[in-house]
Protein backbone atom coordinates (compact mmCIF):
# COMPACT_ATOMS: atom_id res chain seq x y z
CA UNK A 1 0.00 0.00 0.00
CA UNK A 2 1.42 3.37 -0.98
CA UNK A 3 1.38 6.03 1.68
CA UNK A 4 1.15 9.71 1.02
CA UNK A 5 2.06 10.63 4.58
CA UNK A 6 5.11 12.76 5.15
CA UNK A 7 7.23 13.78 8.09
CA UNK A 8 9.80 16.48 8.56
CA UNK A 9 13.39 15.39 9.09
CA UNK A 10 16.74 16.75 8.06
CA UNK A 11 16.16 18.60 4.80
CA UNK A 12 12.40 19.02 5.00
CA UNK A 13 9.36 16.85 4.47
CA UNK A 14 10.04 13.38 3.08
CA UNK A 15 7.67 10.45 2.48
CA UNK A 16 7.27 7.95 5.27
CA UNK A 17 9.21 4.81 4.33
CA UNK A 18 7.74 1.39 3.71
CA UNK A 19 9.56 -1.92 4.09
CA UNK A 20 8.82 -4.18 1.13
CA UNK A 21 9.79 -7.84 1.20
CA UNK A 22 11.85 -8.85 -1.82
CA UNK A 23 11.19 -12.58 -1.44
CA UNK A 24 7.61 -12.18 -2.67
CA UNK A 25 6.47 -12.94 -6.21
CA UNK A 26 4.97 -9.54 -6.98
CA UNK A 27 5.62 -7.00 -9.71
CA UNK A 28 6.64 -4.39 -7.14
CA UNK A 29 9.17 -6.74 -5.53
CA UNK A 30 10.61 -7.58 -8.95
CA UNK A 31 11.05 -3.91 -9.81
CA UNK A 32 12.62 -3.13 -6.44
CA UNK A 33 15.00 -6.08 -6.72
CA UNK A 34 16.36 -4.61 -9.92
CA UNK A 35 16.54 -1.16 -8.35
CA UNK A 36 18.56 -2.18 -5.27
CA UNK A 37 21.04 -4.07 -7.46
CA UNK A 38 21.99 -0.68 -8.92
CA UNK A 39 22.71 0.89 -5.53
CA UNK A 40 26.10 2.36 -4.74
CA UNK A 41 27.50 3.78 -1.49
CA UNK A 42 30.19 6.33 -0.73
CA UNK A 43 33.68 4.76 -0.80
CA UNK A 44 34.14 5.13 2.96
CA UNK A 45 30.90 3.26 3.65
CA UNK A 46 31.54 0.17 1.57
CA UNK A 47 33.96 -1.17 4.19
CA UNK A 48 31.06 -1.51 6.63
CA UNK A 49 28.30 -3.06 4.52
CA UNK A 50 28.09 -5.23 1.41
CA UNK A 51 25.72 -4.22 -1.36
CA UNK A 52 22.76 -6.25 -2.69
CA UNK A 53 24.76 -7.41 -5.71
CA UNK A 54 26.34 -9.81 -3.18
CA UNK A 55 23.86 -9.98 -0.31
CA UNK A 56 20.62 -10.42 -2.25
CA UNK A 57 21.67 -13.67 -3.99
CA UNK A 58 22.95 -14.96 -0.64
CA UNK A 59 19.58 -14.20 0.94
CA UNK A 60 17.75 -15.89 -1.93
CA UNK A 61 19.78 -19.05 -1.28
CA UNK A 62 19.10 -19.08 2.48
CA UNK A 63 15.54 -19.62 3.72
CA UNK A 64 16.46 -18.05 7.08
CA UNK A 65 17.11 -14.67 5.42
CA UNK A 66 14.40 -12.29 4.21
CA UNK A 67 15.59 -9.32 2.12
CA UNK A 68 13.64 -6.08 2.06
CA UNK A 69 13.79 -2.68 0.42
CA UNK A 70 13.28 0.65 2.13
CA UNK A 71 10.79 2.38 -0.14
CA UNK A 72 9.72 6.01 -0.38
CA UNK A 73 6.66 6.49 -2.53
CA UNK A 74 5.25 4.41 -5.39
CA UNK A 75 7.39 1.93 -7.31
CA UNK A 76 5.09 0.97 -10.18
CA UNK A 77 7.62 1.09 -13.03
CA UNK A 78 11.42 0.80 -13.33
CA UNK A 79 12.05 4.55 -13.14
CA UNK A 80 9.87 5.06 -10.10
CA UNK A 81 11.33 1.99 -8.43
CA UNK A 82 14.85 3.38 -8.80
CA UNK A 83 13.72 6.68 -7.27
CA UNK A 84 11.75 5.04 -4.47
CA UNK A 85 14.30 2.42 -3.40
CA UNK A 86 16.09 4.30 -0.61
CA UNK A 87 17.83 1.40 1.08
CA UNK A 88 18.02 -2.28 1.80
CA UNK A 89 18.30 -4.78 4.62
CA UNK A 90 17.95 -8.43 5.55
CA UNK A 91 16.22 -10.05 8.51
CA UNK A 92 18.00 -13.25 9.47
CA UNK A 93 16.87 -16.00 11.87
CA UNK A 94 19.80 -18.29 11.07
CA UNK A 95 22.51 -19.89 13.22
CA UNK A 96 24.75 -16.78 13.40
CA UNK A 97 22.41 -15.50 16.10
CA UNK A 98 23.89 -18.08 18.48
CA UNK A 99 27.09 -16.03 18.58
CA UNK A 100 25.23 -12.83 19.41
CA UNK A 101 22.52 -13.59 21.98
CA UNK A 102 21.69 -16.12 24.69
CA UNK A 103 18.26 -16.97 23.27
CA UNK A 104 18.64 -16.99 19.46
CA UNK A 105 15.21 -18.54 19.01
CA UNK A 106 13.71 -15.32 20.43
CA UNK A 107 15.71 -12.90 18.28
CA UNK A 108 16.00 -11.70 14.70
CA UNK A 109 19.18 -10.24 13.18
CA UNK A 110 19.16 -7.08 11.06
CA UNK A 111 22.07 -7.25 8.62
CA UNK A 112 23.29 -5.80 5.29
CA UNK A 113 21.37 -2.64 6.25
CA UNK A 114 21.94 0.74 4.64
CA UNK A 115 20.31 3.86 3.25
CA UNK A 116 21.55 5.28 -0.05
CA UNK A 117 23.66 8.47 0.12
CA UNK A 118 20.96 10.77 -1.26
CA UNK A 119 18.61 9.80 1.59
CA UNK A 120 21.12 9.75 4.42
CA UNK A 121 20.79 12.36 7.17
CA UNK A 122 17.02 12.65 6.76
CA UNK A 123 15.79 10.22 9.39
CA UNK A 124 15.07 7.37 6.96
CA UNK A 125 17.64 4.98 8.40
CA UNK A 126 16.39 5.51 11.96
CA UNK A 127 12.72 5.15 11.03
CA UNK A 128 13.22 1.99 8.98
CA UNK A 129 15.02 0.06 11.74
CA UNK A 130 12.73 1.22 14.56
CA UNK A 131 9.16 0.51 15.65
CA UNK A 132 6.68 0.21 14.11
CA UNK A 133 8.18 -0.43 10.66
CA UNK A 134 10.81 -3.05 11.43
CA UNK A 135 8.71 -4.60 14.18
CA UNK A 136 5.83 -5.24 11.79
CA UNK A 137 8.14 -6.94 9.32
CA UNK A 138 9.81 -8.94 12.09
CA UNK A 139 6.40 -10.16 13.24
CA UNK A 140 5.92 -11.70 9.78
CA UNK A 141 9.42 -13.11 9.43
CA UNK A 142 10.05 -14.27 13.00
CA UNK A 143 6.80 -14.30 15.00
CA UNK A 144 8.54 -15.76 18.06
CA UNK A 145 11.23 -13.07 18.14
CA UNK A 146 11.18 -10.65 21.04
CA UNK A 147 14.29 -8.61 20.22
CA UNK A 148 16.01 -7.17 17.16
CA UNK A 149 19.79 -7.56 17.05
CA UNK A 150 22.46 -5.99 14.86
CA UNK A 151 26.23 -5.59 14.69
CA UNK A 152 27.96 -2.28 14.07
CA UNK A 153 31.65 -1.75 13.41
CA UNK A 154 33.34 0.02 16.30
CA UNK A 155 34.68 2.65 13.86
CA UNK A 156 31.26 3.39 12.37
CA UNK A 157 30.16 6.00 14.89
CA UNK A 158 27.60 7.55 12.52
CA UNK A 159 25.70 4.27 12.18
CA UNK A 160 25.87 3.67 15.91
CA UNK A 161 24.21 7.04 16.57
CA UNK A 162 21.40 6.12 14.17
CA UNK A 163 20.83 2.81 15.92
CA UNK A 164 20.86 4.42 19.35
CA UNK A 165 18.27 6.94 18.16
CA UNK A 166 16.14 3.98 17.02
CA UNK A 167 16.26 2.43 20.50
CA UNK A 168 19.15 -0.02 20.23
CA UNK A 169 21.67 -0.32 23.06
CA UNK A 170 24.99 -2.10 23.26
CA UNK A 171 24.75 -5.54 24.84
CA UNK A 172 28.41 -5.65 25.88
CA UNK A 173 29.25 -8.36 23.35
CA UNK A 174 31.76 -7.88 20.56
CA UNK A 175 32.32 -10.05 17.50
CA UNK A 176 35.10 -9.90 14.93
CA UNK A 177 34.01 -8.81 11.46
CA UNK A 178 35.90 -8.52 8.18
CA UNK A 179 36.76 -4.89 8.98
CA UNK A 180 37.48 -5.28 12.69
CA UNK A 181 35.51 -5.58 15.93
CA UNK A 182 31.77 -5.07 15.84
CA UNK A 183 29.57 -4.17 18.79
CA UNK A 184 26.38 -6.15 19.23
CA UNK A 185 23.33 -3.95 19.79
CA UNK A 186 19.73 -4.93 20.51
CA UNK A 187 16.32 -3.55 21.36
CA UNK A 188 13.00 -5.12 22.36
CA UNK A 189 10.50 -5.65 19.58
CA UNK A 190 7.08 -4.10 19.98
CA UNK A 191 4.39 -6.75 19.90
CA UNK A 192 2.02 -6.11 17.02
CA UNK A 193 -1.51 -6.88 18.29
CA UNK A 194 -3.79 -9.13 16.30
CA UNK A 195 -6.81 -7.39 14.77
CA UNK A 196 -9.68 -7.30 17.23
CA UNK A 197 -12.62 -9.55 16.31
CA UNK A 198 -15.74 -7.71 15.17
CA UNK A 199 -18.12 -6.81 17.97
CA UNK A 200 -21.43 -8.61 17.90
CA UNK A 201 -24.55 -6.48 17.79
CA UNK A 202 -28.19 -7.22 17.32
CA UNK A 203 -27.63 -6.68 13.58
CA UNK A 204 -24.69 -9.10 13.30
CA UNK A 205 -25.56 -12.17 11.21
Amino acid sequence: MHTQSRYRAGHGAVPLPRLVRLDRDTSEAALLRQAVLRHRLAPGQTRYVALPVATLPAADADPARVPFAIVLGPAGDPGRAREAAAGFGILDTGPYLRELVDTPERAVLLRAYYVTPQWQGRGIGRAACAAPLLDSLAAEVAPRAREAVLCVNEANSAARRVYEAAGYTATGRTVLGDEGPQHVMARPLTRIPDPAPPRRTENTL
